[in-house]
């Protein structure tokens, strides 16, 4: 993991916060372009991923991204040297799940600047199959983390 990019250790595993650098390619005029918000989503959502199936033994579920929402709700100004993303499941269905990454940065405070909800389909190699979450699988996105899968 680069080390400019850090992970906040999470103890019930609800929400899992990752602080992600601002570079002047981020930048469209005077706020972050919001594209890029799309992005530190899915960078957060690879981190994650990386923590909760990082388990000796574990496999991370291919998943590809069906639908997203974004709801940008203010913008983030050149001040700001660094974003923030919370990434927590909403729900797990049989074949899909959703999440949520909240986007912000210290300098616009504790409010979100955009909320991102996606609804991901796990899938085989092939990336067109649809595969059902294992009960292992399922409780690794849930948030329970003991043993191993």
């Amino acid at each position: 993991m680069d080390s400019a990019v850090r992970s906040d250790p999470v103890p019930s595993g609800v929400v899992h916060r990752v602080h992600l650098p601002l570079r002047f390619s981020d930048y469209g005029g005077a706020h972050v372009n919001n594209v890029r918000f799309q992005e530190f989503s899915q960078e957060a959502r690879l981190l994650w991923y990386r923590d909760r199936f990082g388990l000796p033994g574990s496999r991370v579920p291919m998943a590809l991204a069906r639908w997203m929402e974004i709801d940008f709700r203010r913008s983030i100004g050149h001040e700001a040297t660094t974003v923030w993303v919370d990434v927590e499941v909403l729900g797990v269905g049989r074949t899909s799940y959703t999440m949520r990454t909240s986007i912000g940065s210290e300098s616009t405070g504790q409010e979100p600047c955009a909320v991102i909800d996606t609804v991901l389909v796990v899938t085989g190699g092939d990336e067109q199959t649809t595969l059902q979450i294992s009960p292992e699988e399922r409780r690794v996105l849930l948030g329970e983390r003991e043993g191993t899968i």
